[in-house]
């Protein structure tokens, strides 16, 4: 159908600008008469999303990789019937993470993606549209988010963001996602992120 939305997500490890540039991107498209539904995962603030917030700035108990796993899906299920009806009406839903952040995430602690891509289908989860990686390097991950307080466990972890990113290098590879620079200056990365959307709205 021709009215049917858009589903676009824009990943990239810890302090790459995800939310600043959601955000951008959305007023920019509101600003051009498009209806447009904003969404975070994990969505902090709801029973799923807080445990997973717990579990993240937690050191007293943990879950295995089959246990992270579920948690996260289950944040993505909860929203499935919500995000196909949006989409139907010609909505574009912008997203701050999603599934493609569980594949990165959970392959690094040993889940095959083979699994995550078969429980993806088994749950019926909605496919984005497009995917924009917003690449930094871990170090500049690291930089930009020591200065803060609350670090979960993975943010101040060297190690995991360097598996981090190389994972990222790999599944937007295999994936195909549309990659940005994103160490240059808020606004450059602004206007590649609005060139990539435009084609396909």
């Amino acid at each position: 159908m021709n009215n049917k939305g858009k589903f676009i997500v824009i990943e990239g490890i810890d302090g790459c600008g995800k939310g600043t540039q959601t955000k951008l991107l959305s007023d920019f498209l509101s600003q051009k008469g498009h209806n447009i539904v904003l969404r975070k995962y994990p969505e902090y603030g709801k029973p799923i999303g807080d445990l997973i917030g717990d579990w993240l700035h937690s050191k007293e108990y943990d879950f295995n990789v089959e246990a992270q796993t579920l948690l996260y899906f289950a944040d993505f299920i909860k929203d499935k019937e919500y995000l196909e009806n949006n989409l139907k009406d010609g909505k574009i839903i912008l997203s701050d993470r999603y599934f493609t952040s569980t594949i990165v995430y959970q392959k690094i602690k040993g889940m095959p993606i083979s699994k995550l891509e078969t429980l993806s289908q088994m749950f019926g989860l909605v496919k984005p549209d497009l995917v924009i990686y917003i690449k930094i390097s871990p170090e500049i991950s690291f930089e930009r988010k020591s200065s803060q307080k609350d670090l979960d466990r993975h943010e101040g972890d060297k190690k995991f963001l360097k598996s981090l990113f190389n994972n990222f290098e790999e599944t937007a590879k295999k994936y195909n996602w549309k990659v940005v620079d994103g160490e240059r200056p808020i606004e450059e990365v602004t206007k590649d992120i609005i060139n990539i959307v435009n084609k396909i709205i």
